[in-house]
């Protein structure tokens, strides 16, 4: 027996019998209910703050250190970690692998204290910089930026040092803690709001929104640390260059800052293209509108993709590109099998479903039709950003940090380009939700047909059928949804609204899964089957 078929007899993957599938529901009901709490604090955000000059400068205040969270802390530290870490992880010698754990954490902590402390002491400037070049409307918005941005940035410091525990704990295909810790900082967030806010002066109340982004950090970083410690992970400095697999670790991290963190990216350039514009709430309403993107794919596809980086390294360390590429199209198909509903769904029910969640204080007809009207035009590129993810993890779990870092950049220009001319037209800051939407597009055609060269044995056929199978049934749901949707008032008593949409989204499901049925989608049975087996297990 080779040794390559000795580490599949003796190390099944994750995704084996339907395992990965349990794995994705696990991570996924827990960053569920993460997304339901963020949508609760953008609610909270929306009663205290509503969309005007404090809302719109809290969201660029945290914009600045969440970004760079994004780009150096959880998409970079997961995609250089878990593909290196991993035959560390599954491997018997435990005291190497703490070696390595440790180390890199040493080097880890250097950097994120270099970049926080860098960007306190740098980011009023950068703020001033982005109003002097229009970037920032009005004098008033870019100094209570600047001042809100000091206090802010130390989240990122807390953040980082989480994020690497996270990475170390997915390596080691335990994902529930790490799944967690959103949801506490979520809680925590809306706890420290709730407490300080409505005894500040209205002027005053966007501070506690910064000091809770602090207190969420914290909470975060000390419920993974311990898990870390139960690994034989101790808070030791080791000098982290003499070791191949830190050297390996550090060299796929700059890549991946841009590779798997592309979408922040645009993020980031979207909002500040709407900065730009002259009036107030352009910013936070597509702030709204981008956290309601956020939760539809925390649901079901950050928690695939999450799952399936381990599952994929594992594979392309055993050399088996045949069960590699089987696992990305899963991975693909069952992506698509979720996203294509929802985008049909969340594109007819937007007015309702902003209303439900944000409708309420200093949030008014007015900030409801801004988000709605972004909205529509980020939600039809749901499935494309779902399946740029899960292509990215493919790249880097292959070690190709060089592919992901070419394509992040030429998406970056295509991105900027058509955020700054559609933003100039009649759409105004939905154009820019849509220029999001064309540049996820034209990543997925890219990163598919150079990962296809790359690996022979994918087969994008299967995904193909999937989406035009997906695509029939969504449209029969749609008809219902469609149907439906003229018993709701969206500007009705909020019990009323969420019962009507509760019933209006369960029939349309039904549905969907019916006809899925009917058309020979198998994606289907598999949800259907993995849940069945979830509440038996929860049962026992």
């Amino acid at each position: 027996m080779s040794r390559t078929e000795e580490k599949r007899t003796e190390s099944p993957s994750p995704d084996a019998g339907g395992t990965n599938l349990r794995s994705v529901f696990s991570v996924g009901l827990l960053t569920t209910l993460s997304r339901i709490l963020g949508l609760l604090r953008e609610s909270t955000k929306a009663f205290f703050l509503g969309a005007g000059v404090a809302a719109d400068a809290f969201q660029i205040a945290f914009l600045l250190p969440s970004a760079f969270r994004s780009l150096v802390a959880e998409g970079a530290v997961s995609s250089s970690i878990v593909p290196v870490f991993t035959p560390y992880a599954r491997g018997e010698d435990r005291a190497e692998m703490r070696r390595v754990a440790e180390k890199y954490l040493t080097f880890w902590l250097f950097l994120v204290l270099l970049v926080t402390v860098a960007g306190v002491l740098l980011a009023g400037r950068i703020v001033w910089s982005l109003h002097k070049i229009d970037l920032i409307d009005g004098e008033a918005k870019a100094r209570l930026t600047s001042e809100l941005v000091r206090v802010i940035f130390w989240y990122l410091l807390l953040i980082g040092l989480a994020a690497a525990f996270q990475g170390i704990l997915h390596a080691h295909s335990r994902f529930s803690m790490p799944a967690l810790s959103p949801v506490l900082f979520n809680f925590s967030f809306i706890a420290v709001v709730w407490c300080a806010a409505p005894w500040m002066e209205p002027e005053r109340q966007v501070w506690a929104f910064a000091w809770a982004v602090i207190a969420g950090g914290a909470v975060q970083f000390l419920l993974l640390a311990p898990f870390v410690w139960k690994l034989g992970v101790r808070p030791r400095l080791r000098w982290p260059f003499d070791h191949v697999g830190v050297r390996k670790m550090v060299k796929l991290l700059v890549p991946a800052t841009f590779g798997a963190g592309i979408y922040q990216i645009n993020v980031v350039v979207n909002l500040l293209m709407a900065s730009r514009l002259e009036g107030d709430g352009f910013v936070a309403s597509l702030g709204y509108s981008n956290r309601l993107m956020e939760f539809v794919l925390g649901i079901f596809v950050f928690a695939l993709n999450t799952v399936s980086l381990t599952a994929l390294s594992q594979k392309a360390a055993d050399e088996d590109y045949d069960g590699y590429a089987s696992t990305l199209g899963e991975v693909l198909r069952l992506a698509l099998f979720i996203t294509i509903p929802s985008t049909v769904g969340l594109f007819l029910l937007r007015e309702e479903i902003v209303s439900l969640l944000f409708r309420s204080g200093r949030f008014d007809a007015d900030a409801l039709a801004l988000t709605a009207f972004a909205f529509q035009f980020h939600v039809i590129g749901l499935g494309f950003v779902g399946a740029s993810r899960g292509l990215v993890s493919g790249f880097y779990a292959l070690h190709d940090v060089r592919t992901p870092v070419k394509v992040a950049a030429f998406i970056l220009l295509v991105n900027a380009g058509l955020a700054y001319s559609l933003s100039t037209t009649n759409l105004g800051h939905a154009g820019i939700a849509l220029a999001s939407t064309i540049s996820a597009v034209v990543q997925v055609m890219l990163l598919a047909w150079i990962l296809r060269r790359r690996v022979a044995q994918l087969r994008f056929g299967p995904v193909l059928s999937t989406l035009a199978r997906a695509c029939l049934a969504a449209a029969v749901m749609g008809a219902l949804v469609f149907a439906g949707r003229f018993a709701l008032d969206p500007f009705g008593p909020k019990w009323l609204l969420g019962l009507g949409l509760a019933g209006v989204i369960a029939a349309g499901a039904g549905v969907y899964f019916f006809v899925a049925e009917i058309v020979g989608l198998e994606e289907g049975k598999r949800v259907l089957g993995a849940l069945s087996r979830r509440r038996r297990r929860l049962g026992d």
